[in-house]
């Protein structure tokens, strides 16, 4: 590699890693208030919340690397438009397409990593994200009990009010219907033989409601109590949806053999996206090369912004596309990939127009072709005039 080429390798990694951390950050934030209202039950709050942040970064990291790919070949294509550097390599006889090579090298790389991103990392995350989820809701009593607070763990829910009073438990039953019990006060201990929490509950009611909304079964008491941790389940095994199955899981179960509770039309669309979002990032370089240069005085940061808007739109394009397959309204590939033919192609022309006609950057044309289609416009709305009046005045 030429050392110009190495100097756009070491632009092109520095703006690429430096958006990859920028959306990292911006997308966690949102998630943080969840996981840390998940966790505010949590013995160990510091610990669940590190792992819970842990398995969400390769969910994460498959959004922000196609945004941070696309924009980071614009800003640096944009800077060395800016600095006059892209119009002395062109003088020197460097092409863009010797030009566009660190790039693609970079996209390479990036698509192997989000193959396995996407086909391991990302759906032992997303079933890891949920087990620490599940096993921060099953907690003894001394653990979820706050006072003034609602807590609900499983198909209970708790509230205490401040010093110990009222007691409210709302508890949904297996058969249907529910089980409410109050009590003036409650206290917490724990025994001393064993270790277990029991809640100690005085002066209360407790009472079933089924689902004809009868009551039956009310029972007051002076004395009572709910003893013992809340019964902790092993949490499922992986494998609930599509979206926690690897690659090569899914790759297995193309014909519904090895998971028979999935649908074959979701298991399916969902390996034509995970194959369709990596073979993405191979393409972007070649429409985000061109839309970045910038000729003329004036130079314009509308390839940014176009650049943004075509990868959200070819992402949502993409999941409409999966949604359909999965529901069997199309087969599962028919949703992918003529999608992904028609960028193929595109990224073709934009950048051949570019690079071997050496013709005007695409917004250029783009512009170009909106100012004669608005000169006809006005052209043809003066001949109507003159046309309109000489009626008017005739009759």
């Amino acid at each position: 590699m030429g050392q110009l080429n190495q100097y756009i390798m070491r632009g092109a990694l520095r703006a690429i890693g430096g958006l990859v951390l920028f959306a990292l950050a911006v997308l966690l934030l949102e998630r943080l208030l969840r996981i840390f209202e998940v966790v505010s039950t949590s013995t160990r709050p510091a610990g669940d919340a590190t792992q819970m942040v842990v398995n969400l970064l390769p969910h994460y990291l498959g959004i922000a690397i196609p945004m941070a790919l696309m924009l980071g070949t614009l800003i640096t294509i944009d800077r060395l438009s800016r600095s006059s550097e892209l119009t002395s390599a062109f003088g020197a006889g460097v092409s863009l397409l010797h030009m566009t090579k660190p790039f693609v090298l970079i996209s390479i790389v990036l698509m192997g990593f989000t193959l396995v991103l996407e086909g391991y990392l990302q759906p032992v995350g997303r079933y890891g994200y949920r087990e620490v989820e599940h096993s921060v809701t099953q907690k003894s009593f001394a653990a979820i009990l706050r006072e003034g607070k609602f807590t609900k763990v499983g198909k209970t829910t708790f509230y205490v009010g401040p010093g110990g009073g009222p007691i409210f438990i709302y508890e949904k039953m297996p058969g249907g219907g529910v089980r409410l019990t109050t009590a003036a006060k409650g206290d917490l201990i724990i025994r001393d033989a064993t270790g277990q929490p029991v809640l100690q509950l005085e002066t209360g009611d407790s009472f079933r409601i089924t689902q004809d909304k009868t009551v039956k079964g009310r029972l007051a008491f002076s004395m009572s109590a709910i003893a013992g941790t809340v019964v902790e389940q092993n949490f499922r095994v992986r494998g609930n949806d599509e979206r926690e199955l690897t690659s090569v899981e899914l790759y297995k179960n193309r014909k519904g053999d090895l998971f028979p509770n999935l649908s074959v039309n979701a298991n399916n669309a969902a390996l034509h996206l995970r194959l369709a979002r990596a073979y993405l990032l191979l393409i972007i370089p070649f429409i985000a090369v061109p839309f970045g240069i910038n000729y003329g005085r004036n130079p314009s940061s509308a390839g940014i912004v176009v650049g943004i808007i075509s990868v959200v739109t070819l992402q949502k394009a993409l999941d409409f596309g999966q949604s359909l397959g999965a529901q069997g309204i199309v087969p599962p590939w028919l949703g992918i990939w003529p999608l992904m033919g028609l960028m193929t192609l595109s990224a073709y022309f934009i950048f051949r127009n570019s690079a071997v006609k050496m013709g005007q950057p695409p917004l250029a044309t783009l512009s170009i072709f909106m100012g004669d289609v608005m000169k006809d416009i006005r052209k043809g709305s003066r001949a109507v005039i003159p046309f309109t009046r000489k009626n008017v005045n005739s009759s």
